[in-house]
């Protein structure tokens, strides 16, 4: 077991002696990768924050109940007391057509034409904040209070949320798919450099070889190269992507505001940048195994 500890800390010296000797390189070669990984990550960030605030909309989405026009205050009591007791809906909020006409009237832009109306044309309506968002859920709610006597029209109000979510579901499969050709890219680009540092090397390698080196022992400081490669690809690939988001997030915050908001892009997952690290080692560790393959294959 110390001879196998012995082995991996020399072969990691090793690499590291030489990263500190061709720094340059070394860091143009990390950045290249940072930049490549970075993209994929901030469109993650992006869509992720997309999706919380689609979920926070949807707690804000109601169903519309609008009742006919021949009905007395018994029947809206009757009707308010039978969708308060239904076990899907959260919450009930009722509005005459007096109340709903005098709202309309605080709007100068409407004023003048309401003025000017004989009878009042709107409606008495119910605002019901359904439990379930799932659009089943709704649909059946939905039909469920339509059947109630006296109820002329039932209208959801969150069919632009089910429009804006197929959106995101189009841009979460353009992101699977960025993120695969970029990964691919990646494995192309660190076997390449690999390679290329296995042909300087050749002459080293064969004489090793000569004098009894084993396969693994050949093998192991071009993966800890890789895994390398990777790690420190993926450290530039957070700190881009925080830069990102910070620059972003001055716009955002700014756009959020006018909208009376407040909202801002955020990293969700505290163990995001550890797992961001750990993909861009792996595809380092992967690249750098199979651009050895033809050394171990001579072994």
């Amino acid at each position: 077991m110390k001879t196998w500890l012995t082995y991996h800390v020399q072969a990691l010296r090793l690499v590291l002696s030489r990263f500190l000797n061709n720094k340059l390189s070394t860091f143009l070669i990390c950045l290249s990768i940072g930049v490549t990984l970075a993209l994929p990550a901030t469109a993650y960030l992006i869509l992720d924050n997309l999706n919380g605030l689609v979920s926070n909309i949807k707690s804000e989405s109601k169903l519309s109940v609008f009742l006919q026009a021949n009905h007395d205050d018994a029947t809206v009591k009757k009707i308010e007391a039978q969708l308060k007791q239904n076990p899907a809906i959260r919450n009930v909020v009722f509005v005459s057509k007096e109340e709903a006409l005098a709202q309309l009237k605080a709007v100068d832009a409407n004023k003048s034409l309401l003025d000017s109306l004989s009878n009042n044309p709107l409606p008495d309506a119910f605002f019901i904040e359904p439990k379930a968002l799932d659009a089943e859920s709704i649909e059946s709610l939905k039909n469920e209070i339509s059947k109630i006597d006296r109820v002329e029209t039932v209208l959801v109000d969150g069919a632009w949320i089910k429009r804006l979510n197929y959106l995101l579901q189009l841009g979460q499969k353009a992101l699977l798919l960025l993120t695969s050709l970029l990964g691919f890219a990646l494995i192309m680009v660190i076997g390449n450099t690999i390679r290329m540092q296995v042909l300087t090397q050749q002459a080293e390698i064969e004489l090793s070889q000569l004098i009894g080196a084993t396969t693994s022992f050949i093998r192991r400081p071009f993966l800890y190269l890789g895994a390398l490669y990777g790690l420190g690809g993926g450290i530039l690939a957070a700190l881009i992507t925080w830069l990102i988001i910070v620059l972003l997030n001055q716009t955002v915050t700014q756009l959020a505001a006018s909208y009376k908001a407040d909202f801002k892009l955020l990293v969700h997952h505290s163990l995001a940048p550890l797992v961001l690290l750990l993909i861009a080692s792996l595809i380092g560790l992967v690249a750098a195994y199979f651009s050895v393959q033809p050394v171990t294959k001579k072994a």
